[in-house]
């Protein structure tokens, strides 16, 4: 009788030991994904207003309430603002994938260098 006390005694640490295990290994596997910095509420924004100014410049041309130069100049002036403060990292060739897969009418506006003399 004494001999199975002891064995269930010996099995119950063996469990416990057997979850705290299990335990911190999940949360260490969780850890990378809590270490990953996530985008804050302000820089959300500004993606979200940088392509947003880039979607209605496009479509303004695309309704004729733009002239063609005033539309290349209102994208360059954009595309310079968004390389110049890398507005949520966003890359000026995706910025410009995404707009013009949206309205793929404003590549004829589209400058082609952002240089400020242009």
């Amino acid at each position: 009788m004494n001999c199975l006390v002891h064995t269930g005694e010996l099995v119950g640490f063996r469990l416990r030991k057997l979850l705290s295990v299990v335990a911190a290994t999940s949360l260490l596997m969780a850890t990378p994904s809590i270490a990953t910095p996530a985008l804050d509420g302000l820089e959300i924004k500004l993606r979200g207003e940088a392509q947003g100014w880039l979607n209605a410049t496009c479509t303004y041309y695309g309704l004729g309430w733009l002239q063609p130069d005033q539309g290349r100049q209102a994208l360059k002036r954009l595309m310079l603002l968004i390389a110049a403060h890398q507005i949520g990292n966003l890359e000026v060739d995706h910025v410009k994938a995404a707009a013009l897969a949206r309205d793929s009418g404003c590549k004829a506006i589209w400058p082609e260098a952002f240089d400020e003399g242009d």
